[in-house]
Protein backbone atom coordinates (compact mmCIF):
# COMPACT_ATOMS: atom_id res chain seq x y z
CA UNK A 1 0.00 0.00 0.00
CA UNK A 2 1.34 3.53 -1.32
CA UNK A 3 1.59 5.67 1.23
CA UNK A 4 -0.36 9.12 0.87
CA UNK A 5 1.01 12.37 1.20
CA UNK A 6 -0.11 14.65 4.25
CA UNK A 7 -3.15 16.77 3.83
CA UNK A 8 -2.08 20.60 3.97
CA UNK A 9 -3.22 22.38 6.32
CA UNK A 10 -5.05 25.33 5.25
CA UNK A 11 -3.95 28.44 6.24
CA UNK A 12 -6.07 32.02 5.78
CA UNK A 13 -3.26 34.21 5.74
CA UNK A 14 -1.72 32.30 2.73
CA UNK A 15 -4.89 32.17 1.26
CA UNK A 16 -5.84 35.96 1.41
CA UNK A 17 -2.58 37.72 2.28
CA UNK A 18 -2.94 40.95 3.48
CA UNK A 19 -0.58 43.87 4.43
CA UNK A 20 -2.66 44.85 7.12
CA UNK A 21 -3.64 43.44 10.23
CA UNK A 22 -7.19 41.69 10.43
CA UNK A 23 -9.68 39.53 12.50
CA UNK A 24 -7.65 36.38 11.08
CA UNK A 25 -4.20 37.16 11.72
CA UNK A 26 -6.05 36.70 16.14
CA UNK A 27 -6.25 33.18 15.06
CA UNK A 28 -9.93 33.19 17.28
CA UNK A 29 -8.37 34.51 20.46
CA UNK A 30 -7.48 37.85 22.28
CA UNK A 31 -3.95 38.86 21.62
CA UNK A 32 -2.09 41.79 23.70
CA UNK A 33 -0.15 43.89 21.93
CA UNK A 34 2.04 46.74 22.99
CA UNK A 35 2.05 49.79 20.54
CA UNK A 36 5.25 50.63 19.08
CA UNK A 37 4.08 53.70 16.99
CA UNK A 38 1.13 55.57 15.28
CA UNK A 39 1.37 57.28 12.13
CA UNK A 40 -1.47 59.25 9.40
CA UNK A 41 -2.16 57.11 6.82
CA UNK A 42 -0.96 58.11 3.62
CA UNK A 43 -1.27 58.12 -0.12
CA UNK A 44 0.49 54.86 -0.53
CA UNK A 45 -1.88 52.87 2.28
CA UNK A 46 -4.49 50.75 0.24
CA UNK A 47 -6.95 49.25 1.99
CA UNK A 48 -9.05 45.38 2.00
CA UNK A 49 -11.20 47.23 -0.35
CA UNK A 50 -8.52 48.41 -2.78
CA UNK A 51 -9.41 52.03 -2.32
CA UNK A 52 -6.67 54.41 -0.61
CA UNK A 53 -7.54 54.56 3.43
CA UNK A 54 -8.15 58.24 4.17
CA UNK A 55 -9.19 58.33 8.00
CA UNK A 56 -8.29 56.92 10.81
CA UNK A 57 -5.10 56.14 11.82
CA UNK A 58 -2.24 53.49 11.61
CA UNK A 59 -0.55 51.41 14.89
CA UNK A 60 2.76 49.65 14.81
CA UNK A 61 2.90 46.66 17.57
CA UNK A 62 6.10 45.57 19.33
CA UNK A 63 6.55 42.25 17.73
CA UNK A 64 4.20 42.45 15.21
CA UNK A 65 5.32 42.49 11.37
CA UNK A 66 1.45 43.91 9.96
CA UNK A 67 0.33 47.31 11.33
CA UNK A 68 -3.29 47.79 12.31
CA UNK A 69 -5.97 50.53 10.82
CA UNK A 70 -7.67 52.12 13.90
CA UNK A 71 -10.92 53.24 12.79
CA UNK A 72 -13.30 55.26 15.01
CA UNK A 73 -14.57 52.63 17.15
CA UNK A 74 -11.45 51.32 18.26
CA UNK A 75 -9.60 54.67 18.49
CA UNK A 76 -12.33 55.48 21.17
CA UNK A 77 -11.69 52.28 23.08
CA UNK A 78 -8.16 52.61 23.20
CA UNK A 79 -8.57 56.37 24.30
CA UNK A 80 -10.48 55.39 26.98
CA UNK A 81 -7.61 53.13 28.34
CA UNK A 82 -4.58 55.79 27.75
CA UNK A 83 -6.00 59.17 26.36
CA UNK A 84 -6.86 61.46 23.27
CA UNK A 85 -2.98 61.80 22.00
CA UNK A 86 -1.79 58.58 20.25
CA UNK A 87 1.62 59.82 21.12
CA UNK A 88 0.50 58.69 24.66
CA UNK A 89 -0.59 54.89 23.94
CA UNK A 90 3.65 54.27 22.75
CA UNK A 91 4.45 51.60 25.23
CA UNK A 92 1.48 51.08 26.61
CA UNK A 93 -0.44 47.55 25.92
CA UNK A 94 -4.04 47.24 24.03
CA UNK A 95 -5.74 43.54 23.83
CA UNK A 96 -7.17 42.83 20.82
CA UNK A 97 -10.12 40.75 20.25
CA UNK A 98 -11.57 39.09 16.81
CA UNK A 99 -15.32 39.78 16.64
CA UNK A 100 -17.93 40.26 13.90
CA UNK A 101 -19.64 43.64 12.93
CA UNK A 102 -21.87 45.07 10.19
CA UNK A 103 -20.06 46.19 7.02
CA UNK A 104 -22.50 47.39 4.24
CA UNK A 105 -24.68 44.63 3.67
CA UNK A 106 -22.22 42.07 5.41
CA UNK A 107 -23.91 41.42 8.87
CA UNK A 108 -21.04 39.20 9.99
CA UNK A 109 -17.56 40.64 8.65
CA UNK A 110 -14.80 40.30 10.84
CA UNK A 111 -13.10 42.34 11.97
CA UNK A 112 -11.05 43.30 15.67
CA UNK A 113 -11.91 45.60 18.40
CA UNK A 114 -10.33 46.87 21.43
CA UNK A 115 -10.98 45.13 24.89
CA UNK A 116 -11.98 47.82 27.74
CA UNK A 117 -11.21 46.93 30.93
CA UNK A 118 -11.35 48.54 34.18
CA UNK A 119 -11.74 48.14 37.73
CA UNK A 120 -15.10 48.99 38.08
CA UNK A 121 -16.43 47.57 35.09
CA UNK A 122 -15.76 45.42 31.52
CA UNK A 123 -16.72 46.89 28.63
CA UNK A 124 -16.12 45.73 24.76
CA UNK A 125 -16.36 48.42 22.09
CA UNK A 126 -18.52 47.28 18.85
CA UNK A 127 -20.79 48.47 16.30
CA UNK A 128 -20.12 48.63 12.59
CA UNK A 129 -16.49 48.83 11.48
Amino acid sequence: MEESEPKPRFSYAKAFPSDWLKEADLMGRDQTCTVESWRYPNSKDIGFDGKPITKGIVLSFVDREKEFVCNTINYAAIRRLHGLDPADWIGRKVTLYPTTCRLGRDPQKGCIRIRFQSESNTFRSGGAA
